[in-house]
């Protein structure tokens, strides 16, 4: 699976946990889990099975079935780590209870071992204060679902050292994952806030009574998802912009710009906004099984991810000197 050696330990085997399991079981490792909610292993190995059937049409195994016998759940934290080159935690997004852990870990692991958290917000500068070798911890942050969404945010604390920041980046991409590097920490790293200023958006929208769920998603999948599918937010922009490229699309409408992305009203998650939220998922959802919509979103995702692999295959690369 990569240049590391010795198994991958896993703290927490939710969904996240669940799928980062599967997705190293399909490159061969040798997965230690720890998870101490009652039930947690039954769950986390149906989450497993049903991860992959996604993973065969990805190409990453030809198995029928998960290789479930390479999955071993341990007692302790201490146990589970013991013999990780790599240690990926999972626990809910609490500071206190993410030191914990750390601490155990890092007390039990293997002097060279990686010590990762997949934390969507928190810094890994004050999850390191619980460590003895805070060199070696950084955040690798994946996104749902996780075995199969490519980006994995990789965000360093100030005690990070260089060589970790290499190898977990060998790591991920070891794993088909699809890094970047977020070199200064901040709450939600980079790509919650991009994410969830979308967000922001489209609640306001729905509360001010601009459109209905069902447009206001279809705004994001017709409009903006297929372009941001081959460009990001900044490259479409300069495209808009025609022959004068970014400096000409400023020029143009740089003012209207300014007044679109002025900040509105804040929204305030109150019950009422809670509710008429739940309720439109209840609309998106149209009364579907969960697991239904879960099993259709991921078998599309492979569809989508292929097409975005060809058009990253087809991406014209110029030189500062050949445009």
């Amino acid at each position: 699976m990569s240049d590391l050696e010795g198994s991958v330990a896993i703290i927490g085997m939710g969904s996240v946990g669940a799928g980062w399991a599967s997705l190293l079981l399909a490159h061969g490792a040798a997965v230690q889990a720890y998870d101490p909610v009652d039930g947690a292993q039954a769950r986390a190995k149906a989450l497993i099975t049903g991860c992959w059937p996604s993973l065969k049409l990805l190409g990453l195994t030809n198995e029928a079935a998960p290789p479930l016998d390479g999955l071993s759940f341990c007692s302790t934290i201490a146990e589970t780590v013991q013999d990780a080159a790599v240690v990926i935690e999972n626990v809910p997004e609490d500071l206190a209870v993410k030191k914990e852990v750390f601490a155990k870990a890092d007390a039990a692991a293997p002097i060279d071992a990686l010590l990762l958290s997949s934390a969507g917000g928190l810094a890994a500068t004050d999850i390191q204060t619980a460590c003895s070798h805070p060199e070696r911890m950084l955040v690798m942050h994946p996104f749902n679902p996780s075995h199969l969404i490519p980006l994995v945010e990789i965000v360093p604390g100030k005690k990070t050292s260089p060589d970790a920041v290499a190898r977990t980046l060998a790591f991920a991409r070891s794993l088909g994952k699809q890094p970047v590097t977020v070199a200064r920490e901040q709450s939600g790293h980079m790509v919650n806030r991009l994410q969830f200023a979308l967000v922001r958006e489209a609640i306001r929208c729905l509360i001010d009574g601009i459109a209905t769920p069902r447009d206001i998603d279809a705004a994001v999948r017709y409009g903006l998802a297929p372009r941001w599918l081959l460009m990001g937010g900044l490259q479409t922009v300069a495209l808009a912009g025609g022959p004068g490229g970014m400096r000409g699309i400023l020029d143009h409408a740089g003012n209207a710009m300014e007044q679109w992305w002025a900040p509105g009203p804040d929204v305030t998650l109150t019950d009422a906004v809670k509710d008429e939220l739940a309720g439109a998922a209840e609309d998106l959802g149209a009364g579907g099984d969960f697991e239904d919509w879960v099993a259709w979103r991921d078998k599309q995702l492979i569809a989508v991810l292929s097409l975005q692999s060809q058009a990253e295959y087809a991406r014209p690369m110029f030189t500062s000197e050949g445009k």
